[in-house]
């Protein structure tokens, strides 16, 4: 299902249900009431299918369109719109919002070596530990790349630099293969915490500030707390 099918839905279903309003309209007057009235209750009876068909079917498109069509993971106009949510939520709860930016290290080499399909295989096995390690309340976000995001709802500094380095530790000793060829691979992840709203682009460049911070060692995690590095 494209967007042009979409487009086309409200034509689509306009005629349907006009077509079965004027088969009615035509057995009102063709047929015996009985007959008549068994033809209206089969047409709102298929109105109401087709009704429910087109309705499963645009919810689908409409998440497909939060979805990275690789990794399965959301994309970056879910995140946009869920860290929106996020940060409404923070504000009324007190709690606090963490940021882990995620970056595969040397991943150009690997799709020098094995090739980029093996690439985009690395990273659907990559996406995998990640679901793996997260809660079901927190959104894990392929930004673009080999670079992930995961937002940590109600998680302060601590807890997110335990989860991050969980997550690091996990990865690094993950058997990534390739048609039975194993490939080693690693991330740097960079880490942001907040407990007051701020701007969202704001929010990820500390994060990725962080990361760039880790990318000095690899295979490593690191946030930016009171102006100060912290790398382990």
């Amino acid at each position: 299902m494209n967007k042009l099918d979409i487009k086309f839905f409200p034509i689509i279903s306009s005629v349907f249900i006009l077509t079965l309003h004027i088969l009615g309209y035509l057995a009102a007057l063709y047929l015996s009431n009985y007959s008549a009235f068994i033809v209206w209750i089969l047409a709102a009876y298929i109105d109401i299918i087709f009704m429910l068909k087109l309705g499963k079917i645009t919810r689908s498109f409409h998440e497909s369109m939060h979805v990275d069509s690789l990794t399965q993971l959301n994309n970056r106009d879910f995140f946009y719109a869920s860290i929106s949510y996020q940060m409404e939520k923070m504000e009324k709860e007190k709690s606090n919002i963490s940021l882990l930016i995620i970056d595969l290290d040397n991943f150009k080499t690997i799709n020098d070596t094995y090739g980029h399909i093996a690439g985009d295989d690395i990273l659907k096995q990559f996406s995998n530990v990640i679901k793996n390690n997260i809660r079901d309340t927190d959104i894990a976000t392929r930004w673009g790349g080999d670079e992930f995001v995961i937002t940590l709802h109600g998680v302060d500094i601590k807890e997110a630099f335990h989860i991050a380095d969980r997550i690091r530790s996990e990865i690094d000793n993950y058997d990534f293969s390739y048609n039975n060829t194993f490939i080693k691979v690693t991330a740097s992840i960079g880490i942001s915490s907040i407990e007051d709203k701020m701007d969202i682009d704001s929010f990820i460049d500390l994060a990725d500030k962080a990361l760039y911070k880790a990318k000095v060692n690899k295979n490593s995690v690191a946030f930016l707390n009171d102006c100060v590095d912290i790398v382990a």
